[in-house]
């Protein structure tokens, strides 16, 4: 990406993932404690949503792990799951802050 507005579109664009995903771990981190099942499931679906419009694979993977549980209706590993994504997506975050200096 040499041409400056796509560089400044996708920094842009990083800036709002950043902003979107610190919002949803914490309302996972909050569902995860209370294990409400249809808000756990409609929280993970939105996660997962974002981390395949980023192509966040390792991300990706554990959501759709997590929330085929939620819907199964198997809670407990729907947890166990998604207590995993909140330290995927520290990683995450940090090499995209350390590439596009957000």
């Amino acid at each position: 990406m040499n041409d400056p507005e796509d560089r400044a579109w996708l920094k842009e664009m990083i800036t709002s993932l950043l902003e979107n995903m610190a919002t949803r771990i914490e309302n996972l981190d909050r569902l995860l404690v209370s294990k409400e099942p249809k808000d756990l499931q409609a929280e993970l679906h939105q996660i997962k949503g974002v981390a395949a419009n980023f192509g966040l694979a390792a991300l990706s993977e554990l959501v759709i792990k997590a929330e085929g549980f939620a819907k199964a209706g198997d809670i407990e590993s729907s947890v166990a799951e998604g207590i995993k994504i909140a330290p995927v997506w520290v990683s995450t975050r940090i090499e995209l802050e350390k590439k596009f200096s957000t």
